[in-house]
């Protein structure tokens, strides 16, 4: 799953998000499905996403503890990202 962290350090990320915002990683999923403009609920959904990634991604401790905490954070990002990704293709395996 992970491209820059480990399995273990993305399920950390997201639980991290998770306790902040129950269910966040369903609706993240929700959203990377939407292929059409947004509309205003959904840009609403969308940056309300964004604030949790901004807020909880640099305190989970591995990024908290980088030497460069922006790239870190940016690279987890983008392993959440992925992990989302990898859970929707699952899902339309198992369907």
């Amino acid at each position: 799953m992970g491209t820059f962290y480990t399995d273990e350090q993305i399920q950390e990320a997201i639980g991290a998000l998770e306790s902040n915002s129950p269910g966040i990683f369903e609706r993240m999923k929700k959203m990377a499905l939407i292929t059409d403009p947004l509309n205003e609920e959904q840009e609403i959904e969308q940056g309300a996403i964004l604030r949790v990634l901004t807020i909880v991604l640099p305190a989970v401790s591995f990024v908290a503890q980088a030497e460069d905490k922006n790239e870190a954070r940016a690279r987890l990002s983008i392993d959440v990202g992925n992990a989302v990704r990898a859970a929707i293709a699952s899902a339309k395996d198992v369907s």
